[in-house]
């Protein structure tokens, strides 16, 4: 068998010297015990047990920690996070959105750039020509309103749409309701009312405002446009938004369409209205977004800027005056083309979905009055889709 190896053999007993003292120091104690006498010898290995258990025999400066001591302020555990300060909330950005046909194109210019460098404001804005509420097909506002709003949420919606609605719409049960109908009226409310609503929907807190189209210089659109002004005025007081009335801001003393206005600073008269009797001269955009400004200002509580205060101050300085010469010239060219005899050209239109007879004049290239005149059975108010026009030749 082999011979058990020194790993293996069992251990034999052995003498262990008290772990607390070195070899020497216990060899130097007994040496110093067996030559003292007997109480001697008996104080001798008292002092050494005190020794051994103070630890100094063993060199132990400090008694060892144990695991459970608390921790004291110094002793802070390395996964403990420091509770910082608060640090104060930053104020949001008041968002500003402005929204509508062609004359808010205009309007959103001026504010932007009266606003421009304002602290405290994000400005946007979306102005689509030949828009409103009665032709989805060429622009579906709410779904456009909703796709703004769902970016970021504004806290100001500035609504400019009306111009551009004196014409048929389309009934929540997808019937045609007629300009002259008094249907018309609820029917174009509700449509309102949806954009309101959906602004509320992103920010319950938002202020709208919705701004009135200005006078018209044709009387027929101006009447439609004041019609629908009157209806959005109503809509604005039950949803609870602020409706911005231009009528007097554009209309002479005599409460007509004006289109001009003189400065009272400077006693210059500057035209605030372009050629087509619709749109806005770059003095007319100022006035109009100096009167909007203005009702801003105060109640939404714009930042200050300079150009803000400019804005606001060209608007009260603005005053329209009667344009007698220009308006002589347009009833007596009117009263020309009422008596010059329409001719046919042989050609007919077939009426399409939301034509009106200024609408086919325009596109065909011909006089509205002689477009009337040739198709006196038609009503203007009522043509439907795939009723037959004669055309007049063009005028030259």
């Amino acid at each position: 068998m082999p011979n058990p190896t020194a790993k293996d053999a069992a251990p034999g007993p052995q003498r262990r010297t008290p772990a607390c003292q070195p070899a020497a120091t216990v060899r130097r104690e007994q040496a110093a015990r067996r030559a003292a006498p007997g109480p001697a010898r008996r104080i001798l290995a008292a002092l050494a047990c005190l020794a051994c258990l103070l630890g100094t025999a063993c060199g132990q400066d400090e008694a060892p920690k144990s695991a459970d001591a608390p921790k004291t302020a110094t002793q802070a555990s390395p996964l403990a996070k420091t509770a910082s300060p608060p640090q104060s909330s930053q104020t949001r950005a008041k968002r500003l959105l402005v929204i509508g046909d062609s004359l808010s194109i205009s309007l959103g210019e001026q504010l932007e750039h009266a606003l421009a460098g304002a602290p405290g404001l994000d400005f946007s804005r979306d102005g689509q020509r030949s828009t409103g509420l009665s032709r989805p097909e060429l622009l579906d506002w709410p779904a456009r309103l909703r796709e703004l709003v769902g970016k970021s949420a504004p806290d100001i919606v500035v609504i400019m749409i009306g111009a551009n609605d004196v014409m048929p719409l389309t009934a929540a049960d997808g019937g045609r309701v007629y300009f002259d109908q008094p249907a018309w009226d609820d029917t174009y409310a509700a449509k309102a009312r949806e954009l309101v609503a959906i602004c509320r929907q992103a920010n319950p807190d938002v202020a709208v405002s919705w701004v009135a189209a200005p006078p018209m210089g044709d009387a027929a659109l101006n009447a439609g446009v004041k019609r629908i002004n009157a209806v959005l005025a109503r809509m604005c007081a039950e949803a609870g938004c602020r409706f911005i009335d231009a009528e007097a801001a554009f209309s002479d003393p005599e409460g007509r369409y004006a289109r001009h206005a003189k400065d009272a600073a400077t006693a210059e008269a500057t035209a605030i209205r372009t050629a087509d009797g619709v749109h806005l001269t770059e003095a007319g955009a100022r006035l109009l977004a100096g009167l909007v400004a203005a009702s801003l200002a105060g109640k939404e509580q714009l930042p200050p800027a300079a150009g803000l205060d400019e804005l606001c101050a060209q608007a009260r300085d603005l005053r329209p005056v009667a344009d007698p010469a220009p308006q002589a010239q347009r009833e007596a060219s009117g009263k020309t083309k009422v008596q010059a005899k329409a001719r046919p050209s042989g050609k007919v239109y077939s009426v399409r979905d939301g034509d009106t007879f200024r609408l086919i004049a325009k596109r065909m290239g011909v006089s509205e009055d002689d477009l009337v005149a040739l198709n006196p059975d038609a009503d203007p108010r009522r043509l439907s889709i795939g009723q037959p026009l004669r055309l007049p030749v063009r005028r030259r």
